[in-house]
């Protein structure tokens, strides 16, 4: 899986396309990529966002920490 980064900045820019029940704003979704901005209160277990990856049709998370 290669390595995805974002900035807050970038991040924030963006509109939301949904938001999850916790809070997290779903700024990208092309299909087989989703990343979410996480809610504050969400950022001690799940990072500063997620990006949702598509690999033969399971979905794989994984949670990052701005530079």
């Amino acid at each position: 899986m290669n390595t995805i980064s974002y900035s807050k900045r970038d991040l924030q820019q963006l509109d939301t396309i949904e938001q999850s029940w916790s809070g997290d704003e779903l700024k990208i979704d092309d299909g087989n990529i989703r990343v979410w901005l996480t809610h504050n209160e969400n950022r001690a277990y799940d990072g500063d966002y997620t990006v949702e990856t598509q690999i033969n049709g399971v979905w794989h998370q994984q949670s990052y920490l701005f530079d």
